[in-house]
């Protein structure tokens, strides 16, 4: 789906595990129906690709035959276990802390309350270690319905076996993946990183921007805490992250602080994802 830029966001999912439904094509049937929403609704800010490649040795073809699409891609998501009623796992990428894990964990909790995160390489390792991999070092997460390693049916009770069937998938869960993913690409196109315009710390009176410890200590400490991190470093969500609030209550922030001039124009996703 070609976006306004060239940058772009890559999805994955195998095709390779002969008559499993859950493993893989629960992923590829995911993808698909994200891609076509993708190209029946507005242009994406992004480029976005979906590879459905046998496992592994697909992801490494294509990452070696199209080596110049490297430096061109911001993030990826890997597809995989969606055919569940449990909640979602998103296992983040070998940092952690890139604007792709930030966008991706913020959309993510925002559509599923229940679900939780893992770092890179403790789940049921898939493609997204190809992308991770040293040389590429493209921030690939991934996204399944995989119970916990402490479970004793880790990570579904009919993993590579013929039980693995079309029955197995719960009504719904596959169209609420699907909006799971539409929901992350979004927060991905929405990124962006404030940087304050000038150095120092703001005189927010001379703005009528201060708010009084005395009358509202919170409110106070919320400003200060968010302006002191505006560098052009950190997305709004790993600010709200930091400052244990909500983007909501961050973005409320820098709209202040830019109408008041007090921002530089926001540096977007994709610039800031730069080495």
């Amino acid at each position: 789906v070609e976006g306004e830029r060239q940058d772009s966001i890559v999805l994955c999912a195998h095709l390779c595990h002969p008559a499993m439904v859950n493993d893989d094509l629960t992923g590829v049937v995911v993808g698909v129906d994200a891609m076509r929403h993708l190209l029946a609704g507005p242009r994406p800010r992004h480029t976005v690709r979906f590879l459905i490649v046998p496992e592994t040795i697909g992801s490494v073809a294509y990452l070696s035959r199209f080596p110049e699409r490297i430096r061109q891609m911001r993030g990826g998501l890997f597809l995989e276990m969606l055919g569940r009623d449990t909640p979602h796992a998103l296992q983040l990428s070998m940092s952690g802390d890139t604007p792709m894990d930030d966008a991706c964990i913020a959309a993510l909790h925002a559509r599923d309350a229940a679900a939780w995160t893992a770092p890179f390489r403790s789940l049921a390792g898939n493609d997204e270690r190809q992308f991770n991999a040293p040389g590429v070092r493209v921030p690939m997460l991934s996204l399944t319905r995989q119970l916990s390693p402490g479970h004793p049916d880790f990570p579904y009770r009919e993993y590579h076996s013929s039980a693995d069937t079309p029955d197995q998938v719960p009504p719904g869960s596959l169209e609420h993946s699907r909006d799971v993913v539409l929901a992350m690409l979004e927060a991905v196109d929405r990124a962006v990183t404030p940087a304050l315009r000038y150095p120092g710390e703001v005189c927010c009176s001379r703005y009528g921007l201060f708010i009084s410890p005395q009358d509202d200590a919170e409110g106070h400490r919320a400003l200060f805490d968010a302006m002191f991190l505006m560098d052009g470093s950190r997305t709004i969500e790993r600010i709200a992250q930091l400052c244990r609030t909500s983007p909501d209550a961050v973005r409320r922030i820098v709209g202040r602080l830019y109408r008041a001039g007090l921002l530089c124009d926001a540096v977007p996703f994709d610039e800031a994802g730069r080495s």
